[in-house]
């Protein structure tokens, strides 16, 4: 059965719980969610980065509460933008509005006339035309996605993914002859394609490599904030910080165990857990590592077989065990250090804490 690639959309800090609560029901239905939260909305390259997302997905969730967020140079929220991109780009919308905004709280609504008025507009352009369902609270809002994204998938099948599995032999076969074919021809024109690429030797546990760490950015009634900074450490130690803050939920599908990471909290769990090593004092998550970084540290620990990307978790018992190891031996990071930038925590007014970030 086939898998999608589901993007969520909303203004952040007043929508937390109830972007959490759509993501879990995405991942009951055996989907895949996309939202990006730790970056600021006035990132124009994570914007152009976010299109990307959407593109490569398959269907568009928006949410909309009682603020329209941030508004760009272009006059438009981050949100705004999201789902204008969306429509163009063909991706199915599927809008969530709440259904009482009266009753929304005075400090996760607009309070001025023009934020209201761009709300209402957005509101107007998302219902012209389009098939959108209310909700008033996490249940009604988990039980409109699930019927909507079932519905969705009736009437407009995407791409999506399959198991290798479940794909017929015929297609196998078919494919791989056309593939053949093609591979033929390629070589009658170019002469051998076959090239002997050598294979990389892993670096050894007691390597040091590079991360860079830098602030997350600043929600809510928050009133400190990190600050960016690199460090060197050695693969044994930054297993650690790794499969410590790893944030992951499991799922099953058809009988077939799965894992999802939730990469955003994981790499500010790695990030501020570093940052804590190093100066103890610090004590909430305020950092958070690269996303290059993150992927790197991820592939490393595939290759040395303390992880896997199959099953309903992500560390093979090779990785806990060793993971136990470190906890009973006490391992105290002696190969961490800062080689650039300066680790720090600074106060920050409620005014200067980001009010929309869309992803």
């Amino acid at each position: 059965m086939k898998k999608y690639e589901v993007f969520i959309s909303s203004t952040f800090k007043d929508l937390r719980k109830e972007r959490q609560a759509v993501q879990d029901v995405v991942i009951r239905a055996g989907d895949f969610p996309v939202q990006m939260e730790s970056f600021p909305a006035s990132d124009q390259e994570q914007f152009e980065y976010i299109k990307t997302l959407i593109d490569s997905c398959d269907y568009y969730v928006l949410i909309i509460a009682g603020r329209y967020g941030t508004q760009s140079k272009a006059g438009l929220s981050y949100t705004h933008r999201e789902y204008q991109y969306a429509v163009s780009s063909g991706v199915p919308v599927l809008a969530f509005i709440h259904g009482n905004l009266p009753s929304i709280s005075a400090k996760k609504s607009e309070t001025t006339l023009d934020g209201k008025a761009a709300l209402q507009k957005f509101i107007g352009e998302v219902e012209k035309g389009r098939l959108r369902r209310s909700w008033t609270d996490i249940g009604s809002l988990k039980l409109a996605v699930r019927e909507a994204l079932d519905h969705a998938k009736a009437i407009s099948p995407r791409t999506g993914w399959v198991s290798a599995a479940t794909v017929s032999s015929a297609d196998v076969l078919a494919d791989l002859h056309s593939f053949r074919k093609e591979n033929d021809r390629l070589k009658a024109q170019v002469g051998e394609l076959i090239i002997d690429f050598p294979l990389p030797d892993i670096p050894s546990p007691t390597d040091t490599f590079g991360c860079n760490i830098g602030p997350v950015a600043p929600s809510g009634f928050a009133t400190q904030q990190g600050s960016f900074f690199s460090v060197r450490i050695n693969w044994t130690d930054m297993f650690i910080h790794f499969h410590r803050n790893l944030s992951w939920s499991s799922n099953d599908w058809n009988g077939e165990d799965y894992y999802y990471v939730n990469e955003e909290e994981s790499m500010t769990a790695i990030g501020s857990s570093i940052a804590k090593t190093i100066d103890p004092m610090i004590s909430e998550n305020l950092f958070s590592i690269f996303k290059a970084d993150f992927d790197r540290i991820k592939s490393y620990y595939l290759e040395a077989g303390l992880f896997t990307e199959a099953g309903g978790q992500p560390f093979t018992e090779m990785g806990n065990k060793i993971s136990r190891r470190q906890q009973i031996s006490g391992n105290s990071d002696s190969s961490l250090e800062i080689v650039s930038g300066t680790l720090k925590v600074s106060p920050i007014s409620v005014a200067e804490a980001d009010d929309d970030i869309p992803f």
